[in-house]
């Protein structure tokens, strides 16, 4: 069980070297082993490259019948981009398969397990099985939900602030959160925020090593001609207004109109178009009613709230997360904390539970 741990935890180490770039399929590590040696390893590095199955055994530099297989996620058994992962590992000759957990895809589901035990092959499936559903959160949101994966960044003064009393909020965090921040829209499909954070601040929105989508909530279509998003990357731009909005020509950008509900737009049917459209996580870093559009909706699946060592105060100041609030009945809990130091500011890292008894 020990050594089964180990490599399990190897694959997952693996797998999250691709991080931000396998969408929409999971991440995914493989290690095989060999008369208690480790002769191969790999992982899936691309949406249409190789599974991390094949490239182990692509890459064992020796027979690898008898072995043992390692991998988070179990194998697929039908054909999409690649061939089934399952077959070959059929053929390969290995003897056992250690599973972390089960894919939750339909066509998947305890499939292959079927197919490698009714091949002869041992499969032990479940052990690390908490971490590596975590490693893959925006999967398994996605494939048990039918929804993207939503997280909400904020950037807040201590005493929960977003903005000054006279409008003032560059910048509330220091340099380092604001890298480490950036460093977060790699792991995502599309950043999105509300119309006033771009008349405001003219946003990139591009991460550090990718160039996410971008998703704007402008219900009267009332983006600037001249904002960096539109100007810039009108290609992997989407925007979603309203049907009321008096509608204008926005080259190479797609604008979605929706009806308004309760005098906004409802953010599950933005979540269902986005999802329709191959969007399988969502990073929402602004403002704070469209953040609380999220959270009222219970739509909210992680956090990052940064904050700062600063008291703004002023009754006008603008709260982090804005609308019209929740009871403490209905409030979420955040649980899994975590909490580390970034620079001279904090991060509070966290997955609001909303089914409170």
């Amino acid at each position: 069980m020990k050594r089964d741990i180990y490599f399990l935890k190897k694959t997952l180490e693996l797998a999250k070297r691709a991080e931000g770039h396998t969408s929409p399929n999971p991440m995914v590590g493989a290690v095989i082993l060999k008369n208690n040696k480790e002769i191969s390893c790999g992982f899936h590095k691309k949406s249409g490259k190789p599974h991390a199955e094949i490239e182990a055994i692509n890459n064992a530099r020796i027979n690898i019948k008898g072995a043992t297989l390692y991998i988070n996620l179990e194998p697929c058994c039908h054909f999409g981009r690649t061939p089934p992962c399952v077959d070959k590992i059929i053929e390969s000759g290995i003897r056992r398969v250690v599973i972390a957990t089960l894919d939750p895809n339909p066509v998947v589901h305890g499939k292959s397990v079927s197919k490698l035990k009714k091949a002869g092959i041992k499969v032990s499936v479940g052990c690390f099985s908490k971490q590596a559903r975590r490693l893959n959160e925006v999967f398994f949101k996605n494939m048990e939900a039918k929804r993207p994966f939503v997280v909400v960044k904020l950037a807040q003064s201590l005493d929960g602030k977003i903005a000054a009393a006279g409008g003032e909020s560059k910048w509330i965090t220091g340099e380092h959160a604001r890298k480490f921040a950036r460093k977060l829209r790699d792991k995502y499909d599309c950043v999105l925020v509300g119309i006033n954070t771009v008349i405001k601040d003219n946003p990139r929105l591009n991460g550090v090593k990718k160039n996410p989508y971008k998703v704007v909530i402008d219900p009267k279509l009332r983006i600037p001609k001249d904002a960096y998003i539109l100007k810039n990357d009108s290609q992997k731009l989407i925007i979603f207004a309203s049907t009321k909005a008096k509608k204008k020509s926005l080259k190479n950008t797609k604008v979605f109109f929706i009806k308004e509900e309760k005098g906004k737009l409802p953010v599950k049917e933005i979540l269902s178009i986005l999802n329709q459209h191959g969007i399988t996580s969502v990073f929402v870093e602004g403002g704070s009613c469209t953040a609380a559009n999220f959270f009222e909706e219970k739509l909210v699946d992680k956090v990052h709230f940064f904050i700062a060592p600063i008291i703004l105060g002023g009754k006008s100041a603008l709260t982090s997360i804005g609308g019209q609030g929740l009871s403490l009945r209905d409030c979420p809990e955040v649980s899994e904390l975590r909490i580390e130091k970034i620079g001279q500011d904090m991060l509070i890292t966290g997955y609001p539970y909303y089914d409170k008894k």
